[in-house]
């Protein structure tokens, strides 16, 4: 039994029923129907961002560029092994930072000076580390003067990941590639940790992240995201983040999904915050920028819908392959135009119960 990765210990929210039925009917209108039983031909691929060598910057700098700027990187293929491990490999790329859009043209690093090395997994820790430490400073404040703190957003004081709620599942089958997005999601954050498990060799330097080495850096980077990010500037990175890119969703489905992520959190901070002043005479400002935890469930309910997108695609694509080669042997005709619509609504909504979204 494992724990699933729509939920966790803690009682985080969990995409809303009104949610789950906008982002159903949102999730393949954007995708062409398939044909022939290649699941590619749905769309046409996702143009990426090239990578920079280091991390300057937050995405404040976004809109001082024009957008989806594209650049023409081979698409990577996958198979169905491609979700066996989060070490899995889709291609000898070396992802070691973020896009260029977080690059600023006046961050340079001394030339005396050696950029810090850590591997994926040692930053991970490091990010648990930092969180559970804070938590309990926090806490530990809270009891020293034995009331609630006034902090617009306590979470901010100890959170560092929006992707620390997120849960790895040992069942890697259940959706493809989904520790690996899960990790990449990790690494995205507001600051580096300033605690580490090896505290005497490693010591982060907020203004000059680390260089990412061992094989997962090939496949993660580092998104530094402002605290107080917009709404506008959170569905920007969401939708240029490295999340499934090797299964080259959409564009316009990517925009679609990561606007009503967003949206749905905002909806969700502005009821509660609703509902804690019904009773009070307290003014609050409905366009606030998402407090942490909101934003931990907008970047959730992206990643599920494009990791129940990627894997409909994938398994209907094998199971297509499957029942050619039994058509085959048995001398049968070629799969139906209505069999294969049949059987791709077949493998979705089985995905789409499994990814929590029906």
């Amino acid at each position: 039994m494992y724990a699933s990765p729509f939920s966790n210990s803690q009682g985080k929210q969990s995409a809303p029923s009104h949610f789950k039925e906008n982002a159903r009917n949102e999730i393949y209108n954007k995708l062409h129907s398939v044909s022939d039983g290649n699941a590619s031909s749905r769309s046409q691929p996702i143009s990426t961002l090239k990578s920079s060598s280091s991390i300057r910057s937050a995405p404040s700098q976004f809109f001082k560029k024009s957008s989806y700027q594209p650049s023409h990187r081979s698409a990577h293929t996958t198979s169905s092994s491609s979700s066996a491990s989060i070490f899995s490999s889709f291609g000898k790329r070396s992802v070691r930072s973020a896009p260029s859009i977080y690059s600023s043209s006046t961050g340079t690093i001394p030339e005396d000076s050696e950029p810090l090395t850590v591997t994926v997994e040692q930053l991970v820790n490091d990010i648990v580390l930092h969180e559970t430490h804070f938590a309990k400073v926090y806490e530990s404040s809270k009891q020293q003067q034995q009331q609630q703190m006034n902090v617009s957003d306590p979470e901010e004081l100890y959170k560092i990941s929006l992707g620390s709620s997120l849960n790895y599942q040992n069942n890697n089958e259940n959706l493809i590639d989904w520790n690996l997005n899960v990790t990449r999601c990790k690494l995205m954050l507001t600051q580096l940790p300033s605690v580490s498990t090896v505290s005497d060799e490693i010591s982060y330097n907020q203004n000059f992240p680390p260089q990412l080495i061992g094989d997962l850096a090939q496949l993660c980077h580092i998104i530094i995201i402002q605290p107080h990010i917009s709404d506008t500037e959170l569905i920007f990175t969401l939708i240029q983040s490295n999340l499934y890119e090797e299964h080259n969703l959409d564009l316009a489905f990517k925009k679609s999904v990561a606007e009503i992520s967003v949206k749905q959190s905002r909806l969700l901070q502005i009821n509660e915050v609703r509902q804690m002043h019904r009773h009070t005479n307290m003014q609050f400002n409905e366009h606030d920028f998402l407090r942490f935890k909101f934003k931990e469930i907008a970047l959730r309910n992206y990643l599920i819908n494009l990791a129940a997108a990627a894997t409909t695609a994938n398994e209907y694509k094998l199971k297509v392959d499957q029942l050619k080669r039994e058509l085959k042997l048995e001398g049968k005709k070629k799969l139906g135009k209505e069999e294969k619509k049949q059987l791709w609504e077949q493998v979705r909504s089985d995905v789409f119960k499994r990814a929590g979204l029906e």
